[in-house]
């Protein structure tokens, strides 16, 4: 259970790129195998722009990321799981300045798991 390949696809609607996971395979055990799905902007293509320019970085983040998504999803649901996208975590900086961060912003990770769990 888990990512097993990847595919790059374009979005259709005017969406910023984004990953996923998606086209479930299912193995013999009965677990399932998923890509991860890197969904370019519509823009960025037609405009032959470079999507992801930063993947390389990120690319372990990514994995595990949607990697957990895969395991909440089969343990309590795809709705459960796709909501961990939408935890906040909110840290004070200089003088009680408090900013607000999605947990999935993988740049902000402090490890491998692409999770933000404590800032600063």
């Amino acid at each position: 259970m888990g990512i097993s390949d990847f595919v790059f696809a374009s979005s259709f609607d005017n969406s910023q790129e984004y990953c996923t996971y998606d086209n479930p395979v299912i193995l013999q055990n009965e677990d399932y195998s998923y890509s991860l799905m890197f969904i370019l902007s519509r823009q960025s293509q037609l405009l032959k722009q470079l999507s992801f320019s930063n993947i390389e970085d990120l690319i372990v983040r990514v994995i595990s990321h949607e990697t957990i998504h895969v395991v909440i999803g089969k343990l309590e649901g795809r709705d459960t799981s796709d909501k961990l996208d939408d935890l906040e975590i909110n840290f004070s900086f200089d003088i009680g300045r408090t900013h607000i961060i999605r947990m999935n912003f993988l740049g902000y990770a402090d490890d491998d798991t692409g999770l933000v769990t404590s800032m600063l």
